[in-house]
């Protein structure tokens, strides 16, 4: 019981602040934040990746809001690589590793060349001649969607499986080749991987969410993904972090998630960000955090201007959090966009701040500010060490050798620790074979580290062949630690390991529930019938994760007559799906609607008059009072809660506002209620749809085969079929009636701008 009282101190601890240019950071007691690097060294970093000699790989907007097609032809953002000359993480020094690159959106190392995503496609880049400099540059994969929000790729990230993971948004339909030879066409989001020789393409979860973004893996394998609108938008709750487990199903519902194959309620979320634009994810995995902090989540809130911290605790089949403020900036233009481990230093992050550029799908007003420019922050302990550079091991090192540097170097915490990790585990990969003796003798000896022996398993997971397998199969041991059980049922699930079946029938009855849940998880994709009995009788404990794992088991073996007797619960539900599946005909291609260029917005002289009216209502609500404020907004004849709620209370047609004061300044909301057709928030934005017998204007809500819904008012929606629309316009003008700013008086809008900045 000591640790849980550990962390609940931690998450409570007092603050300290840190001046550094215009900001002022506040970070808990005991850390400090510094600059790594800034313009004009990196202007408007967006995300992040070490290569093997601490080097920084750095993704560099232009600063561009350019529509995605136009951007794609253009290709104006870039790569820069990003050096410290004293080894001591102070960047110094900074080359273009490539330019001319579309909005670059994820950056990943591996094994020597930097793979970036650049909707569509995602990009191996390689440097072959050592002048800092990528002169070779090629395709890795090609999802060959681009959406108006660019959300149709992010990442890559290197699984410790020997997997690439990375995320599809949007609602394009892609059509890929499964590894296993079957078509897979689908529109909805996904968590895909493959190997990085282009083998073993699969899809390992589906959403209806718009955008999953990141994906960080526990040392057991577990993954955890961050993303937004996992629901539609209501009591502040929208984005968030959720146990993405094989097979399931998560975020709103959507036409999208038509025929693919789920075990009951969408899966839920673990951690609720609200309206936060989650970004960049992260897990301490490095020595030198110490017990209250390894194995916290980090999470960059976009939005919200912060990285917040989740101490993450098993609960069930997946996992709670406990959640709080890592670093908060009180400038309204910091915007964090990734977070990653430091490997220059111990307990130690660095965090991009992209600056005030963006607006594409995530505006906080129309009021674009490219001269905002971003940088890379440090938060790190306040007694963190001097480190040493310690990798290799020597002019010969053996299987024995490398195989120690899994681990790190426990109390001698060194410089670059996860770059000498994933050193060594290459180098074992490489012996293939002949690294197998060392690597089981790691995994069965209980004296030997857990994160040695963990790490083991997955660097045998990434040798193919017999000899590793069985050597996995050593942790399946009931006598050994959960989460090396875990990890080794994972690993045989990955693998389909026909030999592993023996062992893990026994664990469907593991005290553990997530050992009982990667178990199923691993016979399922097996595919024995022998394990269709005993997963009937599994014990889920009421414990949605473990139902969805054995039910999605069950279905994946596929033996429909053994399962026509099972009453309510995981075989039930298993038989359906399977009925469903052969009688589920292929849904129907939809012709895509054209969208015509949008209406012109105000002119020039317009939006001056615009500019000098919101500044004098910003000087007048300085003395605004929120209970005031409150009542104006509640009073039927403000008819703010015809169309919006906080709290609960009011209307959904347009945006829930209930935690609008953590993601909008005041003059954000002065904008919005005087003059709402400046900007337009997602899944609000006004579209003229036209007909053969006319138009409408509202926001859409079903696009469909077979029709089109747009909600023109309060309750009313205007159907048409789809036959019979002849185009898409985005609109200029908001839905929202304009002129509030006569309606209302300066002290009446100053009263309900303070309202909602309470509204958090």
């Amino acid at each position: 019981m000591r640790l849980p009282l550990l962390l609940l101190l931690a998450a409570t601890a007092h603050a300290a602040e840190f001046k550094i240019g215009l900001h002022t950071f506040t970070v808990p007691d005991g850390l400090t934040v510094e600059l790594a690097a800034g313009p004009p060294l990196v202007n408007r970093p967006i995300t992040m990746a070490f290569g093997d000699a601490g080097e920084l790989y750095v993704a560099d907007s232009s600063g561009s809001n350019d529509k995605v097609e136009k951007q794609l032809a253009d290709k104006t953002h870039r790569i820069v690589r990003l050096t410290s000359s004293k080894g001591d993480g102070k960047f110094d020094k900074s080359t273009v590793f490539a330019d001319k690159m579309m909005f670059p959106e994820g950056t990943m190392w591996l094994d020597g060349s930097l793979y970036v995503s650049a909707p569509p496609q995602i990009w191996k880049l390689t440097d072959t001649d050592g002048d800092g400099v990528a002169d070779k540059r090629e395709v890795w994969f090609d999802g060959k969607t681009l959406t108006g929000c660019a959300n149709d790729l992010h990442g890559p990230y290197a699984g410790p499986d020997g997997f690439i993971y990375w995320c599809k948004g949007g609602f394009a339909e892609q059509r890929f080749k499964l590894g296993d030879g079957r078509d897979f066409v689908s529109s909805a989001s996904h968590l895909y991987r493959m190997r990085p020789d282009g083998t073993g393409f699969e899809a390992v979860i589906t959403a209806g969410m718009d955008n999953p973004v990141d994906v960080v893996f526990t040392p057991s394998g577990e993954r955890l993904l961050c993303g937004t609108f996992l629901q539609n938008p209501a009591n502040g709750k929208r984005d968030g972090i959720y146990h993405a487990v094989y097979g399931g199903v998560w975020g709103k519902e959507h036409r999208c998630l038509k025929g693919h194959p789920r075990t009951g309620p969408l899966m839920p979320v673990m951690t609720q960000l609200g309206p936060a634009a989650a970004c960049g994810l992260e897990m301490a995995r490095l020595a030198g955090w110490g017990a209250e902090w390894k194995g916290n989540l980090f999470a960059c809130n976009f939005n919200l201007r912060k990285v917040t911290r989740h101490i993450l605790a098993p609960d069930g089949a997946t996992f709670r959090t406990t959640d709080s403020d890592l670093l908060v900036s009180d400038q309204t233009d910091f915007h964090p966009t990734d977070v990653i481990e430091d490997e220059h230093g111990t307990g130690s992050l660095l965090i991009a701040d992209t600056g005030g550029w963006y607006k594409i799908c995530c505006p906080t007003s129309q009021l674009v500010k490219p001269d905002v420019l971003g940088a890379i922050y440090r938060v790190k302990n306040k007694d963190a060490r001097k480190l040493m550079d310690v990798l290799g091991t020597g002019p010969e090192p053996n299987a024995d050798t490398w195989v120690r540097q899994l681990e790190g170097n426990g109390d001698r915490t060194t410089y670059r620790e996860h770059i000498v990790r994933e050193h060594a585990a290459r180098e074992l990969v490489r012996l293939g074979d002949r690294a197998v003796p060392s690597l089981t003798e790691s995994v069965a000896n209980s004296a030997n580290p857990l994160g040695e022996r963990l790490a083991s398993v997955w660097v045998l997971t990434r040798i193919p062949g017999e000899t590793a397998r069985a050597a996995v199969r050593r942790g399946l041991a009931p006598k050994e630690d959960a989460e090396l059980r875990t990890a080794a049922a994972l690993s045989a699930a990955l693998w389909r390991d026909k030999g592993a079946t023996d062992a893990l029938l026994p664990l469907l009855a593991d005290p553990d529930l997530h050992t009982r849940r990667a178990v199923a998880e691993a016979l399922g994709r097996i595919g024995d019938k022998r394990a269709v009995a005993p997963l009937l009788a599994t014990d889920t404990a009421g414990d949605r994760f473990l139902e969805h794992s054995v039910t999605y088991a069950l279905y994946e073996i596929g033996d429909a007559p053994s399962l026509a007797d099972a009453p309510a619960g995981p075989g039930k539900i298993a038989r359906e799906m399977l009925a469903a599946s052969l009688s589920t005909k292929p849904a129907p291609a939809m012709k895509p609607i054209p969208v015509e260029p949008a209406a012109p917005g105000p002119d020039a002289a317009t939006l001056a008059r615009q500019r000098a009216r919101l500044e004098e209502l910003l000087a007048a609500s300085a003395n605004g009072d929120a209970e005031r404020g409150k009542k104006l907004f509640l009073d039927a004849k403000s008819l703010c809660t015809t169309c919006h709620a906080v709290g609960g209370v009011g209307g959904t047609f347009g945006p829930d506002l209930t935690k609008v004061g953590a993601i909008r300044t005041p003059r954000d909301l002065l904008e919005a209620i005087a003059f709402p057709s400046a900007s337009f928030v997602r899944s609000y934005e006004p579209m003229l749809v036209k007909t053969k017998t006319g138009e409408a204007l509202g926001f859409i809500k079903k696009d469909a085969p077979d029709e089109v819904v747009i909600a023109t008012a309060p309750g009313v929606d205007a159907r048409f079929p789809r036959a019979e629309v002849l185009s898409f316009q985005p609109a200029a003008t908001s839905l929202m009636p304009p002129g509030y700013d006569g309606i209302f008086t300066p002290a009446q809008l100053a009263d309900l701008v303070a309202f909602l900045k309470t509204a958090k």
